[in-house]
């Protein structure tokens, strides 16, 4: 049914434009049916074309036939027009992906190219030549005013087709409170007195004045206040016009001249107003958006236990949630305008700002950093951010929105991981993995020309012996003892490590040789006067042997492999003993 209606209006429009606007006894000048069959094709999708293209057809080659130039034009004529149609309607939905939008700028200028430029120009090389054909016009005389008259009457026409089509039209109608369409009555109103005014005169070129109305249309109504003023000024001017009246009179041209001048009139207000209405649509949508998304923004930023923060460029706290409060004692209001490096750590402060540049560089990314920052108690806490930058409707970064969490809690627990990782369970000292990064951090100091160290490899004398005669809770008993007393007797910043079964590791920082001879000579000393009761009442006594190495640029495994060869150096000759690596 509804392509039974398009094929009527077509016939209906058709008829119109021939029976009234073929003024030289060529082409039509004015010509609108096309404007409607395009908008109806662009709506729907390509499976759905064969109808509407075909009762169109069916009326064009009727309109030809009754009011044109014969039957035996007409398939030609008619071919001519469903190609330009269909033709117009595939571009504009490979051009706007599918859709016809009418109600953007960039929407707007793709349908005057497509269906104003494009199609209009192709097709009027086959209507002029069969028009050619069957009359006396001459070719390019009929391609002129095809072009031209199917070119503005799409453009003008198109925009309130969409509206009605679309149901767009009846809905923003209904959604209008009273007043709202009062304020609509009026200026449609006052767009006819102002059509009326000027075309019913022929003196004074007053071409312009129909703008105002249709100006304020456009901003107070959008894309529909301009598409129905435009409407208004096309029938009361055109009916005028036809009755020769109005400036148009004023110029000297023929009869098809000024109608074609009167369509391009229309449609050069028709590019200033509605280009502005939907500049105005799209701001006023982007708006709405704004102030929804801020909202939704301010929930979850007010709710939330997590920090947001905005800041500028330079760094300047913008905005800050009311969890700052909850996170550190701040007042959110009293940091508005200050420099946010003030809450972090000093030591901090470098990374946190390399991560702000960085946001700055690449808005798209976000970085996250861990930092401590400072309470308005003047506590240290752990913190994590996840930082963007922030840009403007230009593409220009203004800021950055970071949001902050607290992790003392989760920093706290993985101290105590880590430390659990590091520390042998039975002896409550380091364990191999401790001793080894240790050493593997001091092999990169001594290179680096930070400082001299030493490493010694100690092992309990006959402490098989012990298990066996006393049982492994007493060689438990003396393995705790030796690392209590160890523990004791190293220097501060020194490692004590317990590497398997009762081979236990040192480092000594900051010793050379000597030194860590004096050391690790007091510590053998002072484990050789140990006394371990066990369960059972006897006593246990203890000594070991030990192999220093210097620690040198290399590989971990090569000082340690040197430490172990005096270690058994010294053991070979009859333990409780130090010896040096060779």
């Amino acid at each position: 049914m509804r392509a039974i209606l398009v094929g009527l209006a077509f016939f209906l429009a058709a008829a119109a434009s021939i029976r009234f606007t073929r003024f030289d006894g060529g082409v039509a000048f004015i010509w609108v049916a096309n404007a409607l069959l395009i908008v109806e094709l662009s709506l729907r999708r390509p499976a759905d074309w064969p109808a509407p293209l075909f009762f169109s057809a069916l009326a064009s080659a009727a309109a030809t036939t009754l009011f044109g130039i014969g039957i035996a034009a007409a398939p030609g004529i008619t071919l001519a027009m469903m190609l330009e149609a269909a033709g117009a309607a595939w571009l504009l939905q490979r051009l706007r992906g599918g859709r016809l939008d009418l109600g953007s700028m960039e929407g707007f200028v793709v349908f005057a190219v497509a269906a104003g430029l494009v199609a209009p120009a192709a097709g009027a090389f086959g209507g002029a030549a069969i028009v050619s054909m069957f009359t006396t016009t001459a070719f390019w005389s009929n391609w002129l005013h095809w072009y031209l008259g199917h070119a503005l009457g799409n453009i003008l026409l198109a925009p309130i087709l969409v509206l009605i089509l679309t149901g767009d039209l009846l809905r923003e109608f209904r959604r209008l409170r009273p007043r709202r369409r009062i304020e609509a009555g009026g200026l449609c109103l006052a767009m006819v007195l102002t059509s009326a005014v000027v075309f019913a005169q022929s003196v004074l070129p007053l071409l312009f004045l129909p703008l105002w109305p249709m100006m304020i249309a456009a901003f107070r109504f959008g894309r529909i206040g301009s598409a129905v003023s435009i409407v208004l000024l096309a029938l009361v001017g055109g009916a005028l016009t036809m009755a020769d009246s109005g400036p148009v009179q004023l110029i000297h041209a023929s009869s098809g001249g000024k109608a074609l001048f009167f369509q391009f009139y229309l449609v050069v207000t028709a590019f200033m107003t509605l280009p502005v209405a939907a500049v105005l649509q799209q701001s006023a949508t982007l708006f709405r958006a704004l102030r929804e998304s801020e909202a939704r923004y301010r929930l979850i930023a007010d709710g939330s236990s997590d920090v947001i923060i905005n800041l500028d460029r330079s760094g300047r706290i913008r905005y800050v949630s009311p969890s700052i409060t909850d996170l550190s004692g701040y007042d959110p209001a009293t940091l508005i305008g200050s420099d946010a490096a003030g809450l972090v750590l000093a030591e901090d402060r470098a990374d946190l700002e390399a991560i702000q540049r960085r946001a700055l560089a690449d808005p798209g990314a976000t970085f996250i950093l861990e930092y401590r920052s400072i309470t308005a108690g003047g506590a240290t806490i752990w913190c994590e951010t996840h930082t963007r930058g922030v840009t403007d409707d230009q593409g220009r970064v203004i800021g950055s929105v970071s949001q902050i969490r607290d992790i003392t809690h989760h920093k706290i627990v993985e101290a105590e991981l880590s430390l659990a990782a590091k520390t042998d369970t039975l002896t409550g000292i380091g364990n191999r993995r401790a001793f080894d990064e240790m050493l593997d951090q001091r092999i990169d100091d001594v290179s680096a020309g930070r400082g001299v160290g030493c490493c010694a490899i100690l092992d309990l004398d006959f402490f098989k012996r012990v298990n066996d005669v006393h049982g492994h809770d007493a060689g438990d008993r003396v393995l705790r003892a030796f690392a209590d007393v160890a523990a004791a007797t190293i220097r501060e910043g020194d490692l004590i490590a317990r590497l398997g079964g009762e081979e236990f590791g040192v480092i000594l920082w900051g010793a050379d040789l000597a030194e860590a001879r004096s050391v690790c000579e007091r510590l053998r000393r002072e484990v050789e006067d140990l006394s371990i009761a066990t369960r059972a009442g006897a006593t246990i006594g203890v000594t070991f042997s030990g192999g220093i190495a210097r620690i040198a640029s290399g590989l971990r495994d090569d000082i340690v492999r040197r430490a172990d060869e005096a270690l058994y150096r010294a053991k070979h000759s009859g333990r409780n003993r130090l010896a040096f690596a060779l």
